[in-house]
């Protein structure tokens, strides 16, 4: 048997030393690394709209200040929506008692008497405390000092600096170009990262945009009250992969269940969404998206983990994109490049059609003919 190669164990091992000190980081300085994540994930985002209030002879200063006031409208608005249409469902929590009530009437000698011993006011509470731990994470999460105040504030000062901190990283790394002038190294990495935020974050925005009319009409068209606030909690949650949607789809399908009175309306409400989710895995994301959050399911997984029990439910969020960034970095490092191919998809880049790819290219085929 060939002897392991005693450079690569080194530099596993200090990789593995790297991760866990950078882990304590995050975790004792979450107060402070987390709000400044969000800040520039958030300027990256706002760049664009930045760069072209500048190009319309609007100072920097200002310019800064107005992209953060616009995101600041959109965000205020869809939680102004998304606040009334709860109210709307809170409501009619007193009906939905009554209704599981007479449901469990209804239900054969012997089911019914195991369902005596459970408390509709307790599932009611358990349904709130499970269902609507990410919503709760998240909601005491954007009340925070830190996200209201220091956030946007950071914004600010990132889009104000943004050429400034660009700099710094040229000049920290000293790379200048290769000899004919050509940009190289940092000057290409920082670009790619910029590309794959905005990318992941827009991507992800418009996904849901389309799953949340995708839903509330999949929900409307079977009569399902309160659809456009499952179909908001649905796309929002589709933000977490794996964990997200079944969440999501659950609420719908437990609201159909009590308040219909057949089972065909749960069934469907299942099927629609399981449909949905497939559309959306095979053809919105890769399209919207793209391959530059290319993550493997396993790294997935773990990120989602790790970042649950580091930041919370803000960190399940954060740390998809930050495992993306992560990628192009050891990517860009020579030496690095297995971390890289171990973060990465293994269908990466390649040209295989997904499921919903290849009905589409047989549809086509059978009205061409």
């Amino acid at each position: 048997m060939k002897d392991l190669n005693f450079n690569s164990l080194y530099r596993l091992t200090v990789f593995l030393i790297f991760a866990a000190i950078l882990v304590y980081i995050m975790i004792v300085g979450q107060g402070i690394i987390v709000p400044l994540t969000i800040a520039f994930f958030i300027a990256f985002l706002l760049t664009p709209l930045a760069n072209l209030l500048e190009r319309i002879q609007i100072p920097k200063v200002l310019a800064a200040i107005l992209s953060v006031l616009v995101a600041i409208i959109v965000l205020a608005g869809l939680l102004t929506l998304l606040g009334s249409q709860v109210q709307r469902f809170a409501s009619d929590m007193d009906q939905i008692v009554e209704k599981f009530s007479n449901l469990k009437d209804k239900l054969p000698d012997v089911l019914s008497t195991k369902l005596d011993d459970i408390s509709v006011e307790r599932g009611i509470k358990f349904i709130q405390s499970h269902m609507g731990q990410i919503f709760t994470g998240l909601g005491s999460f954007l009340g925070s000092f830190s996200v209201v105040i220091i956030v946007p504030i950071y914004i600010v000062l990132i889009l104000l600096y943004r050429d400034h901190l660009k700099e710094f990283l040229f000049r920290l790394f000293k790379d200048d170009g290769n000899e004919n002038g050509s940009p190289t190294g940092i000057r290409v990495l920082v670009p790619r990262i910029r590309k794959v935020v905005q990318k992941y974050i827009t991507g992800v925005f418009y996904v849901m945009c389309i799953l949340f009319v995708l839903y509330s009409i999949a929900l409307m068209s079977l009569g399902i009250k309160h659809a456009m606030l499952f179909a908001a909690i649905a796309a929002s949650l589709n933000i977490i992969p794996y964990v997200g949607p079944f969440i999501g789809s659950a609420l719908p399908i437990l609201f159909a269940f009590v308040a219909k009175d057949s089972l065909l309306y749960p069934v469907a409400v299942l099927g629609s969404f399981v449909v949905i989710q497939a559309v959306e895995g095979n053809f919105l994301t890769p399209k919207i998206v793209g391959n530059n959050v290319s993550l493997n399911p396993l790294i997935t997984l773990v990120a989602l983990i790790v970042g649950g029990s580091i930041w919370g439910v803000v960190g399940m969020i954060l740390f998809i994109p930050l495992v993306a960034i992560l990628k192009e970095i050891f990517g860009a490092i020579d030496g690095l490049g297995p971390y890289a191919y171990i973060l990465g998809d293994p269908d990466e880049g390649s040209s295989k059609p997904t499921f919903i790819t290849k009905i589409v290219e047989k549809v086509k085929n059978k009205i061409s003919d």
